[in-house]
């Protein structure tokens, strides 16, 4: 049994999630809720989508954890998995929605008559920065300088500012700025390789 402020190690997580632990599953949903909400909030103005397709991305991903669908080898690889997995589960759930959507119009106007379904975002623009999402998250992995690698992570998927970041990693400022500046060259480099804009 664990404390109610208790937290624990990423791997000690993923082997509470791969036995449907319930702790695991709290502590996941309470870690994890936040930024799969936004993966969400960039997709519909609509709270009620928002909390339900945040809800049953959780779900899913406890329970492919459960399955066996995600192996833990070294730290971070969790939730870098996340990162990668949580934005198509949300996306998902976009396109279950527009089928039900195009499904209701068909029904109830005739084949020929029909109007588009309602769409307010483009689903290649959608499927595009997934793409650019797994780039970031390949690019990422790929730095050789391992404090880099978390700064960026913090910078990028956490949204924090520097000073958090410095306080999160306990270094000075000065060199959490370098390692982002000296990061993002690296980052920036490998994206234009992997998604070819080089001309």
């Amino acid at each position: 049994m664990t404390g109610e402020g208790e937290r624990h190690d990423e791997r000690a997580l993923a082997a509470g999630l791969r036995s449907a632990a319930p702790w695991a599953r709290r502590e996941f949903f309470v870690a994890a809720h936040d930024a799969v909400y936004a993966y969400a909030c960039r997709l519909t103005r609509d709270a009620d989508l928002r909390r339900d397709w945040t809800h049953d991305c959780l779900l899913r991903l406890a329970a492919e954890v459960a399955e066996g669908r995600f192996v833990y080898r070294r730290p971070g690889s969790f939730w870098a998995w996340f990162r990668i997995r949580a934005p198509f589960l949300v996306l998902d759930s976009l396109r279950a929605r527009r089928r039900l959507e195009s499904r209701e119009i068909t029904a109830q106007t005739d084949a020929e008559d029909a109007p588009d379904p309602p769409s307010t975002d483009d689903p290649r623009l959608d499927l595009e920065r997934l793409e650019i999402l797994h780039a970031v998250n390949a690019c990422l992995e790929g730095l050789t300088n391992p404090d880099q690698r978390r700064i960026l992570a913090l910078l990028l998927f956490e949204e924090m500012p520097y000073e958090e970041i410095a306080a999160a990693v306990g270094r000075p400022l000065n060199t959490v700025r370098t390692d982002i500046r000296r990061g993002r060259v690296a980052l920036r480099s490998c994206l234009v390789r992997r998604l070819e804009l080089e001309r």
